[in-house]
């Protein structure tokens, strides 16, 4: 059988996290942040509080990218947590040997504002909102070409994963 990609997308806080910690329980896949998978320049771009552009992102996306089809050439399918907002970036995943299915767990600005408060016990400074803001310009829905399904960031991980797990398997069978 061919190796399945579950690559989750949507911005910071959205809770892709849980849900590839679901994921990956619920199906023995093999997990991986995007910042396990992320080049060192662009770490160091990170921690120094800078907004890393689209462009600047591209070799993460390459690297994302090989690493699902390293993965796979091991017999392993993948659940991977990727910011992945643009089509530019998905269209690279998909590159990868496997199956890739896109998980786009997605709320508005101001649930995930209040989402962070509660993470945090705090409100958003401004360079946090920033970012955000810069995220949610930067997304771009999944096309009808793109094999996934976009879910409400506000259910439980539980739920999620039994939504994106069952249209993975209508994707798969299409």
């Amino acid at each position: 059988m061919e190796p399945v990609h579950i690559v989750l997308m949507g911005v910071s806080d959205s809770g892709k996290a849980a849900l590839a910690a679901e994921l990956v329980e619920r199906t023995g896949f093999t997990g991986a942040t995007a910042e396990e998978l992320q080049p060192g320049e662009l770490q160091e771009m990170m921690a120094a509080d800078r907004f890393v552009t689209p462009d600047e992102r591209l070799p993460w996306a390459y690297a994302i990218r090989d690493w699902m089809t390293d993965q796979a050439r091991q017999g392993h399918s993948t659940v991977v947590v990727s910011l992945g907002l643009g089509r530019r970036a998905r269209d690279i995943f998909r590159e990868a040997e496997g199956f890739v299915f896109f998980v786009h767990v997605h709320a508005t600005e101001d649930v995930i504002r209040e989402k962070i408060r509660q993470r945090t016990g705090r409100e958003s400074d401004a360079a946090e909102l920033e970012v955000l803001r810069r995220q949610y310009a930067e997304l771009e829905r999944l096309r009808a070409d793109e094999p996934g399904v976009r879910l409400d960031a506000t259910r439980e991980p539980a739920v999620l994963a039994d939504a994106a797990l069952a249209a993975l398997s209508v994707a798969r069978q299409a």
